[in-house]
């Protein structure tokens, strides 16, 4: 897995690439978590992430409500293949906000649509 931030007016994009599996979860959550604990809008554009494990969901879902309890918001830009089939087969993807393009998605913060 690899990350990538991006700062925004907006917000705060993360792009993951690769597998998002269970050896990569412990560094997706410490890399969150300061951006967390101050309430930010993050994006996370799963467009280039190709496979995804159930802690990869887990991880996921931690990082909506961790933002949540903060009094931050994220929103998913979608992607294809087995890792949005995972998400829509265990049904993730109905507690999430997502987005088809990443303009889309950082837009929907400055409309106020926060969710």
């Amino acid at each position: 897995m690899k990350m990538h931030w991006e700062e925004h007016r907006s917000g705060t994009v993360l792009m993951i690439t690769g597998e998002l599996l269970a050896d990569d979860t412990d560094v997706l959550r410490r890399r969150c978590d300061e951006r967390i604990q101050t309430g930010s809008r993050i994006v996370l554009d799963m467009r280039e992430l190709s496979r995804i494990d159930s802690a990869g969901l887990e991880a996921i879902l931690w990082l909506h409500e961790s933002l949540q309890r903060a009094g931050g918001h994220l929103r998913v830009v979608r992607g294809d293949g087995q890792p949005w089939a995972a998400m829509s087969v265990t049904q993730i993807d109905r507690k999430l906000t997502v987005h088809s393009t990443l303009e889309s998605a950082a837009r929907s913060f400055t409309k106020g649509q926060a969710a």
